[in-house]
């Protein structure tokens, strides 16, 4: 079922359609006839781990989604009132209908608001919390089984406390951050939290989070890292191919529906030079720089892209050991791209470090932004491109109509099987062994809804329209 290239055929993992896949009129290939295309397509214009692999003969997998023990379990969404936390807990209480979830903010009129939003949210309990609070928190943790971090931005904080306080309460976390120095932090919080046992999360998400688990799915079925029954294998075949470069590539339409958030998140990235990782080094880059135009196939085309400085290149770079590592970022319509690549190298370090003037610059382009977001809809991609030392590449892409719904669906499939069991004490990457037991589970419950989710397949096979040049060759 998870083959080495090296040895015998790969066979791409595909979640059954669900009901939104069914839905599209792009959805994608039957595993056969996909699976044919690669065989006839050997030489194409960029090599392929799939594409020189035989056709599957099984049908595509079901997904494998986790199973949470009987009983009541506690779940507080931190942040749960805002948009990502609130779409967090709508999912996951559709997902694990035994969950109490509480909804964590700083007045009871945001939860009174989140739930005007989320009809399906009225069974949650609001809870007043203050995460600067170690008081506030300690009591917000008191009898939870799990914590889910979705206060953010993440972005110029100098603190875990949230982390902290639940390794000293004993409760399992998660978070959704997606800053660099945030997510190293929580990293050097393992050896603590594996002392009290508790199990913890950092960067668990869309991106980072769901792109980190389909990049080393990829990277362990072609390097035959995988048992048959899904479980690590201690010792990976000798010989088998080795990631040399890792490429992350994401698109939102305009701001996906998350509203001012990922704008003031957007403008401090700007101020960040960026981190990647060429032949082994590390390198800094200019934000918002080295463009790149990106194919997220049908439904969305190319898409101009930009380097960002995200917590995957670095945590990426450390778990699989790829020697080039970087992720790029991009909107539509292309204003909006314009005006952060002018953000980056105009407006003074100053302003894009300090989180209240990046805020009052987001909240006073709000209006504008939603009336444009109007028009553009929130559909969101993501393209994982791993190259191997043996000059093969292999490509895995999810596409989603609606970022509001695919960052709580994405943020829910981590919560879910954390509340399964499938994460051991330590703080994890959500890329590392220890995150998740069975990758697969994980990449199951966050294809719900997807309109395309396709992994471990031939680059070209995943375009808007190859061409066939004839004879196997495609342009």
């Amino acid at each position: 079922m998870l083959e080495a290239v090296s040895a015998r055929p790969v066979r791409a993992f595909v979640p059954a359609a669900s009901s939104s896949m069914q839905r599209t009129s792009h959805r994608p290939a039957p595993p056969a006839a996909a699976g044919q295309a690669a065989a006839a397509a050997p030489a194409g214009r960029r090599g392929s781990v799939a594409a020189a692999a035989a056709a599957p003969s099984a049908a595509a997998p079901a997904p494998i989604l986790p199973e949470v023990p009987a009983g009541t379990k506690n779940v507080v969404v931190l942040g749960g009132t805002g948009r990502v936390g609130a779409s967090t807990a709508a999912a996951l209480a559709a997902a694990v209908p035994s969950a109490r979830l509480s909804l964590a903010g700083r007045s009871d009129e945001s939860f009174r608001e989140a739930v005007a939003r989320r009809p399906e949210l009225s069974a949650a309990s609001p809870l007043r919390c203050d995460i600067d609070d170690p008081s506030s928190l300690a009591a917000a943790l008191k009898g939870a089984d799990l914590v889910v971090h979705a206060a953010g931005p993440f972005q110029r904080r100098s603190d875990c406390t949230v982390l902290e306080a639940a390794i000293a309460a004993g409760v399992p976390y998660m978070d959704v951050c997606d800053d660099t120095e945030y997510s190293q932090r929580a990293k050097a919080l393992h050896a603590k939290a594996q002392a009290a046992g508790v199990p913890a999360i950092t960067t668990g998400g869309i991106y980072p989070g769901v792109s980190n688990v389909m990049a080393a799915h990829m990277i362990s079925l072609n390097g035959g890292e995988y048992n048959e029954d899904g479980s690590y294998a201690e010792q990976p075949p000798e010989g088998a191919p080795r990631p040399k470069r890792l490429l992350y590539s994401y698109f939102t339409a305009g701001t996906g529906g998350a509203g001012p958030t990922i704008m003031e998140t957007t403008l401090l990235l700007a101020g960040e030079d960026v981190v990647a990782y060429k032949d082994g080094k590390r390198v800094a880059l200019p934000p918002v720089s080295n463009k790149r135009m990106v194919d997220f196939g049908a439904g969305v085309g190319r898409r101009s892209v930009y380097l960002y400085n995200l917590p995957e290149v670095t945590s990426g770079h450390q778990v699989f050991g790829v020697p080039n590592v970087s992720a790029r970022f991009g909107t539509f319509p292309d204003p909006w791209n314009w005006g952060m690549v002018a953000a980056a190298r105009l407006l003074p370090k100053s302003v894009l470090s300090d989180r209240q003037q990046t805020r009052g610059v987001a909240r006073a382009l709000d209006p504008l932004v939603r009336s444009v977001d109007g028009l553009v809809g929130e559909k969101v991609a993501m393209l994982v491109e791993v190259e191997y030392d043996n000059d093969k590449t292999a490509a895995a892409l999810y596409v989603h109509p609606r970022l509001s719904e695919a960052v709580g669906t994405c943020t829910a499939a981590f919560a879910w099987c954390m509340l399964a069991g499938q994460t051991q004490p330590g703080v994890w990457f959500p890329e590392e062994r220890g995150a998740l037991g069975d990758r697969r589970a994980l990449l199951g419950a966050a294809s719900q809804g997807a309109a395309r989710f396709l992994v471990n397949r031939p680059p070209w096979s995943l375009e808007t329209e190859p061409v066939q040049l004839g004879l196997g060759f495609y342009l």
